[in-house]
């Protein structure tokens, strides 16, 4: 078998279970070599309106619980907030898959907090609130995605709803947000499909009642501009339309005709795809010195590319796009997240191998499709001045 086949990239290595009315998408890629599995679970992330942060603060609960019942098989357990789904992902050894699989179906429930357990994960909410909007490299993108997908708000969640979580029920809410036909779980590792099924065979909804809705808002960014000793430049297109592979290419090839031409900033351009829509963001960091002509280059950046395009420059994107791909998941945990994320995205149990497939017959006039229409969807344009520091008198 190729390297290739054996990451299960190239081809459809990666076996659906049937998926019954009403039941959790099961996915799961064999890889004997090892005795462990890496357990992903996900839960579609729609915060019920007015409880912004809500899947989140439920991570934060279950987290613990999570943690100590794993380290006691020798796993280990992460969770991530994504613009898609809540997560959770546990590694351990292979012939704890039974007793993986039930620690992870816990999070399936509403969390049984204490008063100290909840006042603890809204200061962690709150810290991370505060964060995103204090440092110029995540304020600023947040600053873009606020504009490209208005609908999709911080993981966090906002100071209002906030308040709302921590006088809630939280069975409503999870209830709220919850339901098996919601739930992507990905397996990855020395194990079997009809164990796996077996193993997530009693995924059930919960009884809850009806959860008042309410409106959700931020304070604009705008508002509290953080600090900066370089000046920072975004760029944002929307591409929710065209097709991933080709945006893929397309963006790393703008990331390296920029970083060729602008030696002095850092530069980092970024496909951005959820299941709200896709899109390409460009983001610069660079001394208050080049300001004017890197903000001149990031807007001329579709040009410069379009300009520069060959069939031999897409060839080598695309190759570089699907080396990064297998270096990422090269271990079993980040293959689940390979996975996992088109899961989520609502596309089918073989997207990530078919999309990895596309990837390599992406064409020149693809690209070029691709630039047209980003420019023809208008620019987003974001900017943090550097912060100019006063001499004492």
């Amino acid at each position: 078998m190729s390297f290739l086949l054996a990451l299960g990239l190239a081809a459809a290595d990666s076996v659906p279970a049937p998926r019954p009315a009403a039941a959790p998408a099961v996915v799961v890629h064999r890889q004997p070599a090892l005795p462990i599995v890496a357990l992903r679970l996900s839960v579609l992330a729609d915060d019920p309106a007015g409880y912004a942060g809500a899947g989140h603060l439920m991570q934060h609960l279950h987290l613990p619980r999570l943690q100590d019942r794993a380290a006691r098989v020798g796993g280990r357990v992460q969770a991530e907030r994504t613009s898609d789904a809540v997560v959770y992902t546990v590694v351990g050894p292979a012939s704890e898959l039974g007793y993986l699989a039930e620690t992870l179906q816990a999070t399936l429930a509403a969390p049984a907090a204490g008063t100290p357990e909840m006042l603890s994960a809204l200061a962690a909410l709150n810290e991370e609130r505060g964060a995103e909007r204090e440092v110029a490299a995540s304020y600023i993108r947040g600053a873009l995605r606020a504009r490209l997908f208005p609908q999709d708000l911080s993981a966090a969640g906002t100071e209002a709803s906030a308040a709302r979580l921590s006088v809630a029920r939280l069975g409503d809410v999870w209830g709220a947000m919850y339901r098996p036909d919601r739930v992507s779980i990905v397996a990855v590792g020395d194990v079997e499909i009809e164990g796996v099924r077996r193993a997530f065979r009693d995924v059930a909804a919960p009884a809850t009642r009806p959860l008042e809705a309410f409106a959700d808002t931020v304070r604009a960014l705008a508002a509290d501009t953080p600090q900066a000793t370089r000046a920072w430049i975004a760029r944002g297109w929307s591409a929710s339309e065209l097709d991933p592979a080709a945006v893929t290419v397309a963006t790393r090839l703008i990331r390296t005709q920029l970083r060729r031409r602008m030696t002095r900033s850092a530069v980092e351009v970024e496909h951005w795809w959820t299941h709200d829509g896709q899109a390409v963001a460009l983001v610069v960091a660079t001394p208050d010195s080049l300001v004017r002509v890197a903000r001149s280059s990031a807007d001329a950046a579709l040009a410069t590319v379009a300009g520069a395009l060959d069939d031999r420059a897409v060839r080598d994107a695309a190759a570089g796009v699907r080396r990064e791909m297998l270096f990422f998941a090269r271990t079993p945990e980040r293959m689940a997240e390979v996975l996992g994320a088109f899961a989520d995205r609502g596309l089918g149990p073989d997207a990530a191998q078919r999309f990895f497939a596309a990837v390599e017959e992406v064409t020149a006039d693809d690209v070029r499709a691709v630039l047209a229409a980003l420019g023809e969807n208008g620019v987003v344009a974001v900017d943090v001045p550097a912060q100019r520091l006063r001499r004492p008198s």
